[in-house]
């Protein structure tokens, strides 16, 4: 019986070519596990956001709202030109005026980074009596060199 060995068990090929590709299937998971991670982050930072720009929006229900708001005021000119901030019907690029004070916005909840929050009024259909106002409610948020932007509009009247 000489000469005889036992051939049970796995060669060292066979155990380096497992371990590699168990490796490979192992890297992969992970990437794939921190992408879907940021993707989920991503989108809960979204959804925050996107509440935050309806909830402004609501605190202007009509259009008396928006006249009495304190601060630079929202008013309709009929002003040609860039001179008229609010506006649409003689200056299409007007910027509108900024209405929601300081003190009415949002609590930051902490976690989407660099946030702004503003509502813009504007006048599109020219001034007058019971013309429809149009806010436009503006939330920035993110990190230097990622800023997203939610953006909802409506027409109080």
């Amino acid at each position: 019986m000489r000469g005889s060995y036992n051939n049970a068990g796995f060669t060292i090929v066979e155990m380096l070519v497992t371990v590699v590709l168990a490796s490979i299937f192992l890297v992969f998971f992970i990437q794939m596990y921190r992408a879907t991670s940021a993707q989920q982050l991503s989108l809960i930072r979204q959804s925050i956001a996107n509440d935050i720009a309806r909830s402004n929006l609501a605190k202007f229900p009509t259009a008396t709202s928006v006249t009495d708001t304190p601060g630079p005021g929202y008013t309709c000119s009929t002003t040609v030109g860039s001179g008229n901030p609010n506006n649409l019907a003689l200056n299409a690029n007007a910027p509108g005026t900024q209405i929601l004070a300081p003190t009415s916005r949002e609590p930051d909840p902490g976690n989407l980074g660099t946030l702004t929050q503003e509502v813009r009024a504007f006048s599109p259909q020219d001034c007058g009596t019971h013309k429809p106002v149009k806010l436009k409610s503006i939330v920035t948020y993110g990190f230097e060199g990622q800023l997203n932007t939610v953006e909802y509009a409506t027409y109080v009247f």
